[in-house]
């Protein structure tokens, strides 16, 4: 009976949890531990720091989740790894063992390496620096000023970086308060879009131009020094030859993406990790040192960008991680049975990234030069796609195991509120635009809907809507995990195919540079 230990419970860990488990059924053990006790997608994190998620949107307790596919689960994180006696040490004194022992814990922010970093910016990589953040802002608003949204040398992931500056540009704008508010980017990057991994010029180009249209200053190669109460301190680095600058930049609100490190646990453990913590793993997200080590996610070591002026790391994203839950979930069943390892990491990386009405989808292949695929799209359909990934995410993780029967909880939920308070007048519970589908129902059929309507004090038609959602959603509860994929996928093509053909935007695709 295979015994393993999945730490961290985030959009590496839970996945590979529930593929783990899945696969091992009675015969194996899985175990969840975390320092935190709920999941939370953090893509979304940009928008509860401007008000447009709530917390409960995006994060919710996992263990009932996991105890539906009888997982383990322990809330309590690691403070120690003892890889030579497959052991690991959990924050509240547990000590707990392990036949193979995937680590999906995440990172830490390492504020320490820039000065006033962490006493004077905010932050949108944990949930609780979103919440400061949100506060911060909604205070900000009320005496507005001038606004520095940056990254430090040695950060790694700045699209989001670009999406909280639209971001922000959006909503000053709705606020009717833009024009009072310059609005800032201090980028490590060469230039706008480099992202770390030196993405074509029409990349660059279009970033750019949404920039300049958004009335948003870009102040590139830029070396963070300090943070002070008012004001960013940088250098700027220039052409080989040219020199530096020194050079400030004035603030009221500031929001900085830092340099990444491993937790304190994985930094302590010899042979495992690099310089920042980060685990070194081979094309098999195995650790060559510890053989029964695997990981996933944004714990791995990542190579730094080349050719750049200040250090840049190349990113990672959720769809290259959950590519990485894949690949590590399969080589630790083959290592389990003693079978070749066979599924190497595909260095692909996507990103949905939202400006605000509009969006930007990247798709890298392979993520590191030389890749033969890369394309930029923009559009108002990929803001409606990041939207839709989340809710597909987020569904994923409350999925209920494609065992046993699937109760039909949105449905007694449902009727519980229709027959308890009404619906009379009440919207969609989307609160979306509404389209008409024809559904031919029998006249008995009919005539119980129009009760049932009736009773609960709602027109037949909205009744019906609420209910077909409903039932729809439990209905998912029934599928298997790939059958929620090629429902994910079915979706996002009947969303295109339904896009009219002059949509907003524009659209670039490149070949390899």
């Amino acid at each position: 009976m295979s015994r393993i230990v999945v730490a961290g419970a985030g959009i590496a860990g839970v996945p590979a949890a529930y593929r783990l488990k899945e696969a091992l059924g009675p015969s194996g053990k899985v175990i969840v531990v975390s320092d935190k006790d709920y999941f939370h997608f953090v893509p979304s994190n940009p928008w509860v720091a401007m008000g447009w998620r709530a917390e409960s949107d995006i994060a919710f307790p996992i263990g009932r989740y996991l105890a539906e596919r009888s997982i383990d689960f322990i809330s309590s994180g690691l403070v120690a790894l003892d890889p030579h006696r497959r052991r690991v040490e959990l924050a509240n004194g547990q000590e707990v063992d392990y036949d193979y022992l995937l680590l999906a814990t995440g990172v830490q922010a390492a504020t320490e390496h820039v000065e006033g970093l962490a006493a004077h910016t905010h932050g949108v990589i944990h949930l609780e620096q979103t919440r400061k953040s949100y506060a911060a802002y909604r205070a900000f608003v009320r005496q507005p000023g001038p606004i520095v949204v940056g990254a430090t040398q040695n950060a790694s992931v700045l699209g989001p970086m670009y999406e909280y500056a639209l971001l922000l540009d959006a909503d000053l704008r709705r606020r009717g308060i833009r024009e009072r508010v310059p609005i800032t980017i201090i980028t490590p990057e060469p230039y706008p879009g480099h992202l770390g991994l030196g993405l074509s010029s029409e990349t660059r180009r279009l970033l750019e131009q949404v920039l300049a249209q958004s009335d948003i200053r870009v102040v590139s190669n830029a070396e963070t020094l300090r943070v002070t109460e008012t004001q960013v301190e940088i250098v700027l680095h220039g052409a080989p030859g040219s020199g530096q600058a020194a050079s400030s930049v004035p603030y009221k609100y500031c929001m900085y993406w830092p340099p990444f490190q491993g937790i304190a646990a994985l930094r302590a453990t010899p042979a495992l990790t690099d310089a920042v913590g980060r685990v070194m793993v081979n094309e098999f997200l195995r650790s060559p040192d510890h053989p029964e080590i695997f990981a996933a996610g944004s714990c791995i070591a990542r190579e730094m960008s080349a050719g750049t002026r200040v250090p840049v790391r190349t990113p990672d994203s959720v769809y290259a991680i959950q590519q990485e839950v894949e690949a590590a979930v399969a080589n630790i069943l083959a290592a389990s049975r003693q079978e070749p390892l066979r599924a190497p990491t595909v260095q692909r990386a996507m990103w949905l990234n939202d400006l605000g009405t509009d969006g930007a989808a990247l798709l890298s292949e392979p993520q590191v030069p030389l890749r033969n695929i890369l394309w930029l799209r923009q559009g108002r359909w990929v803001h409606q796609a990041k939207v839709e990934f989340e809710h597909y995410f987020l569904n994923k993780i409350r999925l209920k195991p494609p065992y046993g029967a699937a109760s039909t909880q949105q449905i007694a939920r449902l009727m519980s509120t229709l027959t308890t308070n009404g619906t009379a007048g009440r919207p969609s519970p989307t609160g979306a635009a509404t389209r008409s589908l024809e559904i031919p129902l029998s006249g008995e059929t009919l005539n119980c809907l129009r009760a049932l309507a009736n009773i609960s004090g709602s027109a037949p038609g909205a009744f019906a809507g609420r209910l077909l959602e409903a039932a729809l959603a439990d209905a998912k509860s029934y599928l298997s995990e790939l059958d929620l994929e090629n429902l994910e996928r079915s979706s996002r093509r009947l969303l295109l195919d339904e896009l009219p053909e002059a949509q907003p935007g524009v659209e670039f695709e490149a070949g390899a540079p």
